[in-house]
């Protein structure tokens, strides 16, 4: 790489992820090419007005491996690879088709930019940079571009603009506790993004690009041990490259060897000129910390919430993700499984995270995690909205979260869960329930004594009572329940009406670190006085092609059309390709709301009336032909379209059906939701649904 004069170095950008472009994407402006070469010879220079950057020095210094890249006004001129600097030499060369009269040039050179032209060449400004030293900008971190005429029978100069901002951190502390830095993390207020990938027009300098980054680190080799006294030159200085704009203040996080200190300001942060840096000074003795040791769960919410387990029984390179009940009030929690508590402990500036005597740990440079003997230090940064990330220390752009679409937790670059939620927690021995079975079905007219063996371990009392929710909000008049010597027995009351009802048995057992419940859910059928009429039928077919898209005016029945949220010909639902777009939507969110289901969960499909129908007393889900099959089937009703009741959730069978018989509603709005929640996808194949009124 190059350098700059030794009191600040400037080097041109980041490394690159590119994604290619077509051929076609030649420049309307390109001319055609001659087909021969010519080697030109190019030296660089910054534009003036940068010289603030190098103590008036105007040309750059290079060194031993340094490329550009180039591209020129005729068109097989694309992304031409300059010769490779040796040290001591005055100069770069690129081989140049003869009829070029304009270059573009840009650093560093990647050999992916072939497919692209002058007006798009891709430049990075990298949210995880590196320094090896106080007061050594290490220039790999801010990317330039140039244009010029060629120059005849001489060099052509190339006057470089830089493409990123510079901030420049003066660290010191007034009470001397002998901290050295090692990283700087800025975190712009408001989630205002920078950093990332800007798509630059070489000629004109334009882009539109404004970042794609929640935050920068810059992480110093050589940690910098910290002065009593604010330095006075340039020597401290630690420099983050930021897209150029202005910020409206924002967080700054200061790890160093003893501790994370957190400084906020709602002052604008003029970063707009490249050519002028901003100087921050910050006095670690006015830094906030704070010490995140303790035991915790830790938490991922993709929709439901999931733990972070010790255990990888979904994947041998990941740990995995346990789903876990939290109602987003406790503030502690009792945890029985050993395997979700972890001791966080602090090392420095940084975290450790252990669990059963092993420690958490990303390994192999790659979306990957463990739990290792030796302890491994982590970073936790606080978000705005209270969640955390928790970031290696040794590449802070890895960040602890959850798959979106399997059930683990890995260290990851790319969009994942990765905001978690840290919620204080114990491991207790809580009371286990062991049920003989968790469901019953009676006819309407039994009203004889049940039974159901419960199994009971370290519980000092154990209670068992019927309610009409699986919340135990509301007691059953119609069940009589009760627990004793190992066994739950329940007693129903004949059923009178045209509807089949539901009663949840919830047995309580407790010790002296809490609860544990457990729940037998009964159904007993109506008493039969009614007869059903085919009313209307829904059948999944000629929904057009393609998944992930909302069905509207799908089978056309008797009068009344249906909307689907996720399907293609006669598949209700989608493929693994697609299983993120299976979700309801905002628009259709209402009909999953008596289930929680949100309009962003993903795995949930809803055949959705369009119109009311009359006298509904019974409906029958059958015909199913696919093995992608829901998990969940729910029926819901809404006599104004806007909000939704729930008839019942019944497991999905394929086999033989599902069907609800419930008390008629004289007119109403019916949707049929499915949901699925596994590491498959849901689909089903020519699904029909009927509904029958009651006469």
């Amino acid at each position: 790489m190059r350098k700059m004069q030794k009191t600040l170095m400037l080097v041109a950008a980041a490394a690159m992820a590119l994604a290619g472009c077509s051929k076609e994407d030649v420049s309307d402006n390109a001319l055609p090419g001659s087909g021969t070469k010519a080697t030109r010879g190019f030296t660089a220079e910054i534009a003036s007005s940068r010289t603030t950057l190098n103590d008036a020095a105007t040309r750059m210094k290079w060194t031993a491996g340094d490329q550009l890249g180039f591209y020129t006004d005729v068109e097989t001129d694309l992304n031409v690879a300059s010769s490779t600097y040796a040290e001591g030499a005055t100069n770069f060369t690129a081989e140049i088709d003869t009829k070029a009269t304009k270059v573009y040039a840009y650093y560093p050179y990647f050999s992916s930019q072939k497919d692209r032209t002058y007006e798009n060449v891709s430049l990075y400004i990298e949210d995880a940079q590196t320094q090896t030293e106080a007061g050594v900008l290490n220039g790999n971190m801010v990317g330039m571009y140039a244009s010029a005429t060629l120059a005849e029978g001489q060099n052509t100069v190339l006057t470089f603009t830089p493409i990123a901002s510079l901030i420049a951190f003066n660290i010191y502390d007034a009470e001397n506790n002998g901290d050295a830095v090692k990283s700087i993390t800025f975190t712009p207020a408001g989630g205002e993004k920078l950093n990332g990938q800007h798509i630059y027009n070489l000629e004109t300098g334009e882009t539109t690009s404004t970042g794609t980054k929640e935050s920068a680190t810059v992480t110093l080799t050589t940690p910098y041990a910290v002065p009593a006294a604010k330095p006075a030159g340039k020597a401290g200085y630690i420099y983050l490259a930021v897209t150029p704009k202005s910020y409206a203040g924002g967080t700054f996080t200061v790890v160093t060897d003893k501790n994370t200190y957190t400084f906020e300001t709602t002052k604008v942060i003029d970063a707009s000129n490249v050519y002028a840096p901003i100087t921050i000074p910050m006095n670690l003795s006015k830094g906030e910390t704070t010490d995140y040791s303790g035991t915790y769960v830790i938490l991922a919410k993709p929709s439901t919430y999931f733990a972070l387990a010790s255990t990888n029984k979904n994947s041998d390179k990941r740990l995995d993700a346990v789903a876990f009940e939290y109602n987003d009030n406790d503030a502690s929690l009792i945890v029985s499984d050993p395997a979700l508590v972890w001791t966080v402990e602090k090392n420095g500036g940084a975290y450790t995270f252990a669990n059963g005597g092993k420690y958490l740990a990303w390994y192999d440079n790659d979306n990957y995690a463990k739990v290792d003997v030796d302890p491994y230090n982590l970073l936790i940064k606080k978000n705005e909205d209270g969640t955390y990330n928790i970031a290696t220390e040794e590449n802070p752009e890895r960040i602890l979260a959850k798959n979106t679409s399997s059930q683990f937790f890995a260290f990851y670059k790319g969009t994942q869960t990765k905001n978690l939620y840290l919620v204080p927690a114990e491991h207790k021995i809580l009371p286990s329930i062991t049920l003989s079975e968790d469901s019953a079905q009676l006819i309407f007219d039994d009203e004889t004594e049940h039974e159901v063996a419960v199994t009971v371990a370290d519980a000092t009392t154990v209670v068992a009572k019927a309610y009409n929710e699986e919340n135990g909000t509301t007691e059953c008049n119609w069940l009589v329940t009760s627990y004793a010597d190992g066994k739950v027995s329940y007693i129903a009351e004949a059923n009178t009406t045209y509807a089949a009802r539901t009663a949840y048995i919830i047995v309580t057992a407790t010790n002296d670190n809490g609860d544990t419940k457990a729940v037998i859910t009964v159904v007993q059928g109506f008493s039969g006085g009614a007869t059903y009429t085919l009313s209307n039928t829904f059948v999944a077919k000629g929904m057009a092609s393609g998944y992930g898209t909302v069905r509207k005016g799908v089978s056309a029945d008797n009068g009344i059309s249906w909307t689907v949220t996720s399907g293609s010909n006669t598949y209700v639902g989608t493929n693994d390709k697609n299983k993120s777009k299976c979700k309801l939507g905002t628009d259709y969110a209402k009909v999953g709301v008596p289930m929680g289901y949100t309009a962003d969960q993903t795995q949930v499909v809803a055949i959705i009336s369009e119109s009311a129908i009359t006298n509904i007393g019974k409906v029958i889900v059958s015909g199913d032909t696919d093995s992608h099959n829901p998990q969940k089937i729910s029926l819901v009703y809404s006599v104004d379209n806007e909000t939704y009741t729930l008839v019942d959730t019944q497991d999905y069978s394929k086999a033989d059906g599902n069907t609800w018989e419930f008390t008629v509603v004289p007119s109403a709005y019916y949707a049929v939701v499915m949901q699925y929640s596994g590491t498959d996808y849901l689909r089903t194949n020519n699904l029909k649904i009927e509904y029958y009124s009651a006469q």
